[in-house]
C-alpha cells in the first residue's frame, strides 16, 4: 500500500500511450501556455489523429489512456482562475536567470533598439460583456446583454519593438485559408492596408499564417536597416513559433530568434507584461460604445462585423502608446535593460 505521502497515489497503471507523450501532453502544454482550454476529449481526439493504434480502440478505452497519460505527467482538471495569481517563484528565479544571457546578447552595439522585437498572439471575442454586473439588492433576474453569437472568436497577433514601435498587426479569423472570407472579403477591407488578415479553421495561429505574419508585419518593420545589421525576435514556445520552416525563413532574412523560457512569459514577455492589458482595455471601451449604440430598448443585438473588429484593432493599437511599451520592456528587477 502506498504511504499517505507518496506523490505517486491514485495514478493508476503506466499509460500504454507513454510513447506519444511529446506529441500529446506537448501539445496541451503549448496550448495551455496561450490560454487554450483542454479537455481529457480533445486530447483524445489528438491521439487518435496521430496514432493509428490507438485509434483502433474502442473510446471508453482511448478516454481512460488518455486520462492516466494526464495524471502521470502531472495534469489535472482546474477551474480557470478570475483574477491573475502571482507568479510561483520557480518561474521568477527561471526569469530571472534567462535575462541574465540574454542582456549581453542585446547590449551589443550593432543591434539597434528598434530591432529588438516580441511577438504573441492575444484572443479577440466578439463580445465582451461581463459575467457580473451592478444590480439592486433582491432582484430576482439579472440578465446583461450581450451581442450576437457571443463565442465568436479571433485571434489577435501583436509584436512591439524595446525603442517603443509598434508592427503592423495581424488578425486571423475564423475561416478556411482559402475560403471565401479569405480570398474574397478581406482583401478588400477599407482597412488592408493597416492590418495583416488572413483566416484560419479555429483562428489560431499556425505555421501558414506566421509565414505570413513574417512577410507582411516583420519584414516591412526590418527593411530599412542597415545591411547585415542584427534583428532579435522574442517568442513563446508556441508550436508555430519554432517549426522548421518558419526558423528557415527567418534565418533568410537574418532573423535572430529567441525563444522566452516555459512557465516565464507573464513575467518576462514584454507583450504579456504591459502590453496585453492596455490594448484588451481599449477593444473592450469600443464594444461598449458599439453597444451602447444600439439604444435601450433591449432588442436583439447582431454580432459585430469583421470590419467592426479590424477597427476596434486598429484604433486600440494605435491609441498604444511608446511609453507603455517601452515600460513593458523595462519592467523592475525582470527588465531587458536595467541600466536604463
Amino acid at each position: 500500500m502506498s504511504s499517505k505521502g507518496n506523490k505517486t497515489l491514485g495514478k493508476g497503471r503506466k499509460s500504454s500511450i507513454t510513447h506519444l507523450e511529446e506529441l500529446i501532453i506537448g501539445w496541451a502544454l503549448e496550448l495551455r501556455e496561450v490560454g487554450i482550454g483542454i479537455s481529457y476529449s480533445r486530447l483524445q481526439v489528438r491521439a487518435c489523429q496521430v496514432d493509428e493504434n490507438f485509434r483502433s480502440k474502442p473510446k471508453e478505452q482511448q478516454y481512460h489512456t488518455i486520462r492516466r497519460l494526464c495524471m502521470s505527467n502531472e495534469l489535472v482538471v482546474r477551474r480557470g482562475t478570475n483574477v491573475a495569481q502571482d507568479p510561483p517563484q520557480q518561474a521568477i528565479d527561471q526569469a530571472r536567470e534567462w535575462l541574465e544571457e540574454i542582456r549581453p546578447f542585446i547590449s551589443v552595439p550593432d543591434l539597434a533598439q528598434i530591432y529588438i522585437i516580441n511577438m504573441d498572439q492575444t484572443p479577440l471575442p466578439f463580445s465582451l460583456a461581463s459575467q457580473s454586473t451592478l444590480e439592486l439588492r433582491g432582484t430576482r433576474s439579472v440578465t446583461i446583454r450581450q451581442s450576437g453569437n457571443s463565442k465568436t472568436r479571433a485571434t489577435a497577433s501583436l509584436a512591439v519593438a524595446a525603442d517603443g514601435s509598434k508592427l503592423k498587426p495581424m488578425i486571423i479569423f475564423k475561416g478556411e485559408p482559402r475560403g471565401t472570407i479569405a480570398t474574397r472579403e478581406l482583401p478588400v477591407s477599407q482597412y488592408a492596408n493597416q492590418l495583416a488578415l488572413c483566416c484560419q479553421p479555429a483562428a489560431w495561429q499556425d505555421n501558414e499564417n506566421m509565414l505570413m505574419w513574417i512577410d507582411e508585419c516583420l519584414v516591412p518593420h526590418i527593411q530599412q536597416r542597415a545591411d547585415g545589421a542584427p534583428v532579435v525576435l522574442f517568442l513563446d514556445h508556441f508550436r508555430c513559433h519554432y517549426s522548421d520552416t518558419v526558423k528557415a525563413k527567418l534565418d533568410t532574412i537574418g532573423v535572430q530568434s529567441k525563444l522566452i523560457p516555459k512557465g516565464c512569459t507573464s513575467v518576462v514577455q514584454p507583450i504579456d507584461v504591459g502590453v496585453n492589458k492596455p490594448f484588451k482595455d481599449r477593444i473592450k471601451s469600443q464594444w461598449w460604445e458599439w453597444m451602447i449604440g444600439f439604444g435601450e430598448d433591449g432588442g436583439n443585438i447582431p454580432t459585430p462585423s469583421r470590419e467592426d473588429v479590424q477597427h476596434w484593432v486598429i484604433e486600440a493599437w494605435n491609441s498604444i502608446g511608446a511609453h507603455i511599451i517601452q515600460n513593458a520592456w523595462r519592467k523592475t528587477d525582470l527588465s531587458y535593460f536595467p541600466e536604463e
